[in-house]
């Protein structure tokens, strides 16, 4: 699929599904985006028909109106693209889907009015939850220009470190919010989609998180809002003195300790601790015996894996999504 034809039958997608049962308007990629369907109630029922009867076709017949599809995408050579895209929305309502979109009323950037992933059933470790999909569209530098605009329609875009190009990412998956300690990440499938993979345990309730990059949202990311963040007091979280951390040796403490040795009557001296004698004719084997050191020439580091893993955190390459950061 090409990139504007991603685009826009992503916000089609959204509008029809998302938006209508969330209750508001998420993201969209068309900046000038209007609300097209000022009749949203005659879309609820075909949601909830298709809770109970599961059958995609008669909702897709329904939803492929002139009602509710734009001139220029309602056509024969549109109409498999746009079921696809819608089914993957839909999929969410499926009775084994296991996760759910949900409003989400945490992050700035999204004037704390957005959406996130919620799990509906068991999630166990490496299992992959096949129905959260997205979309990848390649962008041309050129496209890039022209669709994307900073801080506006840029939510969703990663840069594959492989290709070295960026990449548009949309569809259900596109909701997964970011976090520093993720539960999930990114797999890539064939045919220009990708898929989640589970990375720990995650109960019925518990939001799908994935970790989009180790700079996404600024320097280290400086301005991360991620529940991990602000439970660390992290990103955008970080206050400007270290807390000491309960049950554990700290500067304080250690100062403490030093000061033990020290009068508060200056004209009382203390005996400072004495360190202890040394041994005499005691000859210090070495640790690895008959063996001299070799000598560091400095090409092993630079050819090592972890130099190339941090040369790759400057984007989340879907190519690579098994390096991801696990925590």
């Amino acid at each position: 699929m090409k990139p504007q034809d991603l685009c826009d039958i992503d916000d089609l997608a959204t509008s029809l599904v998302v938006d209508v049962f969330l209750g508001f308007n998420t993201h969209k990629m068309n900046i000038e985006h209007k609300d097209m369907y000022e009749c949203k109630s005659d879309l609820k029922p075909i949601i909830d028909k298709f809770i109970q009867n599961q059958s995609m076709k008669k909702a897709f017949d329904s939803f492929w109106n002139k009602k509710y599809i734009p001139d220029h995408l309602f056509n024969a050579s549109y109409k498999k693209l746009v079921k696809d895209h819608i089914e993957r929305y839909m999929g969410m309502f499926y009775l084994d889907s296991g996760f759910q979109i949900e409003p989400c009323y945490r992050y700035s950037l999204e004037n704390k009015v957005g959406a996130k992933v919620n799990a509906t059933s068991y999630w166990h470790k490496d299992g992959i939850i096949k129905r959260l999909v997205g979309c990848v569209a390649e962008l041309t530098e050129k496209e890039e220009d022209e669709i994307l605009h900073v801080g506006k329609n840029d939510f969703s875009v990663m840069y594959s470190c492989r290709k070295k190009c960026a990449q548009l990412w949309l569809g259900p998956a596109a909701y997964i919010n970011h976090d520093c300690r993720a539960n999930c990440k990114f797999v890539a499938n064939d045919k220009g989609t990708a898929c989640v993979k589970v990375l720990r345990d995650i109960k019925p309730g518990e939001e799908i998180t994935c970790f989009y990059s180790a700079n996404f949202f600024g320097e280290n990311n400086v301005n991360c809002e991620c529940c991990s963040c602000e439970k660390l007091c992290k990103g955008a979280f970080k206050t400007n003195e270290e807390q000491p951390k309960l049950g554990r040796y700290n500067f304080r403490q250690t100062n403490g300790r030093t000061n033990t040795y020290r009068s508060p009557d200056k004209s009382k001296n203390v005996e400072a601790p004495k360190t202890p004698k040394k041994k005499k004719n005691v000859v210090l084997e070495p640790v690895t015996p008959n063996k001299n050191p070799e000598v560091d020439k400095g090409e092993a580091l630079l050819g090592s894996p972890y130099t190339k893993i941090i040369q790759k955190t400057r984007g989340l390459d879907l190519d690579q999504a098994s390096k991801s950061p696990e925590k």
